[in-house]
């Protein structure tokens, strides 16, 4: 039979031309993490496993289900519609494909997300960059690569294809690093770790004024040049360079960038993206908990969530699960502390920013709320139109931003509101932020308050009478799906026009099985 099939191939050959008769053999995809297991099973193993860390329900846990005030903070904005608890680099894939933020493209440049979105879910991204340039990958609508997008989150992302060596596979991160005297070859192998979860672990931007592509706001700084922060006061003193909030928000002022205007307040906001990487980095700034005796500054990212473990035939490998189990405490941390020492720890630390955040009188999410729905009030007793007075969520913009061109005690109402979310979202952004830096997020917060305390005084200055204030009760925000309304959503039909996309569209065109109909709660 094998020989038949020979015969067959070579007449098929000489019929087209005299091409080979036996054809080469298929190139094995190193962007599928399974065609590393062969070589690196145990690696292959504990990657695979990332599919348990997920909750015991096995579905996303809803942030703005159990939090209406970021829906507020984000009004205006994706976040607003969709954000869960980040689950196992398992779901990377999936859960960006479901997520209403990216909503139901079902043509390659419908939708409201970039390209780029795709930029830290998948192997593939890394892929498309050699195969169509970094420019033209990202110079797209999101809808554009979904057909490229099989594997999720894996080997390929951080190392050489099929070898153990490290590497940077994103250019974006590449060039930051360069920028900042730190390249990648040149770093020893604990901080090239540290460089390749930074590839997607970090606050970046999409440049426009480059096809879109990723951007870090910090790539123009050199090490040791103006990096302390203590004792700052104010948000603008200079142009602080580093990795520290302020540095990037000086940053974005400097070059007039917004992610997009809130449709409640109308200020030009900022969205952090998870800075774990500056706030490992930026650690030696500030003094953290319990380090007296201890210099806890040589830990790195591979320290806690890809340790080494022994196999039951006592070789050594990096587990790569990916988290943080207390049930395997690294070896760094054991030699000081018993699994329920951290736990405690850790749930002491959460628990002071948790205060801060959401203490009765004083905490942060709530007179976020509060000042944006005050803002909005002030533009109403100006005559400015925006969603309490009917208007979808693009007309209320446009008002608010025209209106902000000529008028100046705006402009500084809506900086400090400005600066008090971005304050806030770099803490509260940052996963595991209590364990990387605490000392930051205690900072950021409190810096936050500092901005909102000059935010409200400005506010009521501004209010023409008391009857201007309440075009809201907090009462009535207590549900995601009040303050989806409030905050111009329509929920229904975001879920009608997402079902539609996954039916239609991702299942039938699109190669990433999704492993779960799109569960999203009111």
């Amino acid at each position: 039979m094998k020989l038949k099939k020979i015969f067959i191939a070579a007449a098929v050959s000489a019929a087209l031309g005299g091409m080979s008769a036996v054809a080469a053999p298929a190139k094995t995809d190193l962007y599928n993490s399974d065609n590393w297991q062969g070589k690196f099973p145990e690696q292959h193993k504990t990657w695979a496993s990332t599919e348990d860390n997920n909750p015991a329900s096995g579905v996303p846990q809803d942030y703005l289900l159990h939090n209406p005030n970021l829906v507020i903070a984000w009004a205006g904005y994706g976040f607003a519609k969709d954000y869960n608890r980040a689950r196992g680099h398992h779901f990377a894939l999936n859960d960006v494909i479901q997520s209403l933020r990216t909503g139901g493209p079902m043509g390659d440049m419908d939708g409201p997300m970039a390209a780029s979105c795709w930029s830290c879910k998948s192997p593939d991204v890394a892929r498309m960059y050699d195969e169509v340039g970094e420019g033209k990958f990202a110079n797209n609508k999101f809808g554009k690569w979904g057909h490229e997008m099989a594997n999720t989150i894996g080997c390929a992302d951080c190392h050489e294809l099929g070898e153990s060596e490290l590497r940077l596979s994103r250019p974006y991160a590449a060039r930051a690093m360069e920028a900042i005297d730190r390249p990648f070859d040149k770093q020893s192998h604990a901080e090239q770790g540290n460089q390749a979860c930074g590839q997607c672990h970090v606050e970046y931007y999409f440049d426009g004024t480059d096809d879109k592509k990723v951007k870090f706001p910090w790539d123009q700084w050199k090490p040791g040049v103006e990096t302390q922060y203590i004792g700052k006061g104010g948000a603008k003193t200079e142009l602080y360079k580093g990795y520290a909030a302020e540095a990037g928000l000086a940053y974005y002022d400097m070059i007039g960038f917004s992610d997009w205007t809130n449709a409640i307040s109308g200020a030009p906001m900022l969205k952090t993206q998870h800075p774990e990487y500056e706030n490992l980095a930026d650690r030696r700034n500030h003094e953290m908990a319990g380090d007296d005796d201890y210099d806890h500054e040589k830990f790195t990212c591979t320290t806690c969530h890809t340790p080494k473990q022994t196999n039951s035939k006592g070789q050594e490998y990096t587990d790569h699960n990916v988290r943080f189990d207390f049930a395997k405490l690294p070896e760094d941390c054991a030699g000081c502390h018993e699994a329920s020492d951290m736990e405690e720890i850790l749930s002491d630390r959460k628990a002071e920013i948790n205060k801060l955040r959401f203490d009765a009188k004083d905490g942060v999410d709530v007179r976020l709320t509060q000042i944006h729905f005050w803002t909005q009030a002030i533009w109403k007793s100006k005559g400015v139109e925006g969603l309490e007075s009917g208007k979808n969520i693009a007309e209320a913009k446009a008002n608010y931003e025209a209106a902000l061109k000529k008028d100046a005690d705006m402009v500084e109402l809506t900086t400090h509101i400005r600066n008090a979310q971005w304050f806030w979202d770099s803490a509260t952004a940052s996963h595991g932020i209590h364990a990387h830096n605490p000392e930051e997020a205690k900072r950021l917060l409190n810096k936050a308050k500092g901005e909102l305390k000059l935010a409200e005084a400005k506010a009521a200055s501004l209010l023409k009478k008391p009857a201007d204030l309440p075009v809201y009760k907090m009462d009535d925000l207590a549900s995601k799906q009040a303050a989806q309304k409030a905050a111009g959503l329509n929920y229904g039909a975001m879920v009608k026009e997402k079902t539609k996309f996954i039916e239609e569209r991702a299942n039938k065109q699109w190669p990433h099985k999704l492993q779960e109909k799109t569960i999203h709660n009111q």
